[in-house]
């Protein structure tokens, strides 16, 4: 769904925009009610390439210390402390035997706990430990930097604009269900 470097910029409410690198600007989106959702999800999804970029700089500087897929089992745990074997590797898409191997290197590095479950003593429970904690927060504190760099480039209006409109965004994504729909609303 991106746009390529060939590709001429998308036009949001019949204005053409882009850059030469072949980005879209979110210059008109907000605007007004006819706003096409096709035309803002296309520049949404072209922003957003410019926040990952950012956020991986930030992951850039935590990847010397631990192996992306390290890092990613290590987010996952810390979103859903505690979790099982099972979860991590469904969450991973991995088979559980590679999770197992990925949670004995980050046990070895110190960031992750393992202990038998509390309900169902078969089960292993997987919590960041404090080492652990401290990697993550270092990693939040890194990407929040790093998109503080380009908040500092945007005016106060549009600092505050993006700030409603990044809320409304994250309220509609909730009432999702996992099938992309509207919780509680059937489609015909």
């Amino acid at each position: 769904m991106g746009q390529s470097r060939d590709q001429p910029p998308v036009s949001l409410r019949g204005r053409m925009t882009g850059s030469r690198e072949g980005s879209l600007a979110l210059t008109d989106a907000a605007g007004g009610t006819d706003t096409d959702v096709a035309d803002v999800a296309a520049a949404v999804e072209a922003a957003s390439s410019a926040l990952v970029i950012a956020l991986g700089r930030a992951e850039e500087r935590i990847l010397p210390r631990v192996s992306v897929s390290q890092l990613r089992a290590l987010l996952i745990i810390g979103r859903q402390a505690p979790t099982n074997l099972n979860q991590l590797a469904e969450e991973l898409g991995a088979i559980p035997s590679s999770a197992s191997r990925l949670c004995d290197r980050l046990v070895a590095a110190g960031l992750v706990t393992r202990r038998t479950g509390s309900t169902d003593r078969r089960e292993v429970e997987l919590r960041v430990s404090l080492e652990g904690q401290r990697l993550l927060d270092q990693l939040r504190e890194f990407r929040q930097a790093e998109v503080a760099l380009v908040l500092a480039g945007m005016n106060a209006a549009s600092r505050r604009a993006l700030l409603a409109g990044l809320s409304d965004f994250q309220r509609a994504a909730e009432g999702l269900d996992g099938k992309g729909r509207s919780a509680g609303h059937d489609v015909a």
